[in-house]
């Protein structure tokens, strides 16, 4: 198990065409169980001191799919609701 205390070290940002970016470790990724397709929110503090990186998690992510299905499942009560 790692420990995430171990984790916390100084980073430099580097250049990535025409951003610039921050690297995560082999560790980082394993640890935060994340790869290339991982969304995370970037929030920075008024005084523009701190960077926070949030992990998304995809909670529902074919949220369209389950109201299409609800929506076919009750089609009937959807049409009197589309009526009043």
């Amino acid at each position: 198990m790692i420990n995430p205390e171990d984790l916390n070290e100084s980073v430099k940002l580097f250049k990535n065409g025409n951003s610039y970016a921050f690297r995560l470790s082999k560790k980082d990724r394993e640890f935060l169980n994340v790869d290339g397709e991982t969304t995370f929110e970037k929030i920075i503090s008024p005084d523009g001191k701190e960077v926070t990186f949030r992990k998304v998690e995809n909670v529902r992510p074919n949220i369209l799919e389950a109201a299409n299905d609800l929506f076919d499942e009750h089609a009937d009560l959807m049409k009197r609701l589309e009526d009043l």
